[in-house]
């Protein structure tokens, strides 16, 4: 009894000292929160836009930010609207990267979602929800049927959101076949289902096609168009960068078409283009390998060559991101070790857009044991913050209202957060310390990563307000 009472009050203590360091990073600048009073947030950004279509999300919040917003959009009266989602493309990388036209144009502040990925972010979008309430912080989630939880006698699944249909991993089954329904899976309903718009919507998309993109589509997926992809095995040479950027301008010819169609036909419009990179380019090669240059330079060229186009007719072009991006070395990326790993029962971690920050599931009764094999390991102790979800939940990160209890699951028992460059890997990921010299990664609360660019161009001025 003497020993676990002490257990306890050591988690309690080393849970006060973790939330002492994720107070003080964000006071002194090292961490931006994604709530911060009179910050414009992604969510705000995907309210504003429901508002132009002439719908709502079904759980609005600070309705002031995005009314303001919606405002400066144009509203309704705008003829057309048109948005354009660079993967990746955090505010610093258009001045380092030499784009000319973003990065010129006078930009708003705006913050991303937490966590900074693109599940969480996309959700975001299509809902206009936080990601306490749309219940997608990832595109790897551990669930039970009907997010009950605990269920006694169901075994937890795996569900891998971005796959043809979204899937249990363990099963290989679709989840549909696991008794998981559309709202099972993604609790809210976008804000398109919320009515019927008064404009003319167009999709052009890197995902079209998969199940993810047919539910936010909804009945507009049968005209959705898709962006290619470039092949994995010419990431980094001027195979993959051409190959990036030639489909990013088909995608650009193809607003430019819809545009123009509905300009004739006087139709209102709202135009969705979201393109996989840079983000997927960064993520092979780091923020600043010379092909990364050379996609962010020609989505920049691209996206000047559409506002030239585009200017001469009533309509506001938005250009934004869903995070940014830090690079990782391979000294960086971090493994648990095994005394971590035998008190969980699943991990949700890696590099690849999730391991700057990490949902952990605890083993019956160990939680406290987990708590102390953390701290008990310098290299997290130093490089991490450690919270119980719960107390991460009571300081806003995922939203200014609490989760909903179906989303609540998913988020586990602890929440790591990265304070710096320093990446979670899970062990198949351990041959990035061999096979290349870095990796581009996100998911924390890092200026880098949670900053994002929010360009507003309007109707016959290629300036940005």
């Amino acid at each position: 009894m003497a020993s676990a009472k002490r257990a306890r009050v050591e988690a309690a203590q080393a849970t006060e000292l973790n939330l002492a360091r994720l107070r003080d990073s964000l006071a002194t600048g090292r961490f931006v929160h994604p709530t911060e009073d009179g910050i414009l947030n992604f969510a705000d950004l995907a309210q504003a836009l429901a508002k132009c279509c002439g719908l709502a999300p079904a759980r609005p919040v600070r309705t002031e930010l995005a009314d303001k917003l919606a405002e400066d959009i144009g509203g309704s009266s705008r003829q057309h609207v048109v948005v354009v989602l660079c993967d990746g493309m955090g505010v610093d990388l258009l001045a380092r990267h030499g784009c000319g036209f973003l990065g010129a144009a006078p930009r708003r502040p705006l913050r991303a979602v937490f966590p900074a990925t693109t599940p969480a972010a996309l959700t975001t979008l299509a809902t206009a929800t936080w990601p306490g309430q749309h219940g997608m912080p990832g595109w790897e989630l551990r669930d039970l049927k009907a997010c009950e939880f605990p269920k006694e006698g169901m075994d937890p699944v795996q569900l891998t959101v971005l796959d043809s249909v979204v899937r249990d991993m363990r099963t290989k089954k679709p989840a549909a076949e696991l008794g998981f329904s559309k709202k099972d899976i993604y609790i809210d309903e976008p804000w398109i289902a919320r009515g019927a718009s008064s404009r003319r919507m167009k999709f052009i998309n890197a995902y079209t096609g998969t199940e993810f993109t047919d539910w936010f589509e909804g009945e507009h997926a049968k005209n959705a168009m898709t962006i290619e992809e470039t092949a994995q095995e010419t990431l980094g040479t001027p195979e993959g960068s051409g190959q990036a950027v030639k489909f990013f301008n088909e995608g650009v010819d193809c607003i430019l078409e819809s545009v123009k169609e509905a300009d004739e036909k006087r139709w209102k419009s709202y135009v969705y283009m979201y393109t996989a990179h840079p983000d997927k380019h960064m993520h092979d090669l780091g923020t600043d390998h010379p092909e990364v240059v050379k996609v962010c330079r020609g989505i920049n060229d691209a996206l000047e060559r559409l506002w030239v186009k585009l200017k001469r007719f009533d309509v506001t072009m938005i250009v934004t991101a869903d995070h940014g991006h830090v690079t990782v070395n391979p000294e960086e990326m971090v493994t648990l070790p095994d005394p971590l790993l035998d008190c969980l029962e699943y991990a949700n971690v890696g590099v690849h857009g999730k391991g700057r920050h990490g949902y952990f599931h605890c083993r019956s009764g160990r939680h406290e044991e987990f708590q102390a094999a953390w701290e008990a390991e310098p290299m997290l102790r130093e490089h991490f913050i450690l919270l119980p979800v719960d107390v991460a939940v009571q300081e806003g990160l995922f939203g200014p209202d609490a989760p909903v209890p179906a989303a609540r699951p998913r988020l586990g028992d602890f929440l790591s957060i990265s304070l710096g460059a320093h990446t979670l890997v899970s062990p198949n990921e351990l041959t990035y310390k061999t096979e290349c010299k870095c990796q581009g990664a996100h998911g924390s609360l890092t200026p880098t990563e949670m900053n994002i660019p929010l360009l507003i161009f309007k109707g016959e001025s290629a300036q940005a307000v």
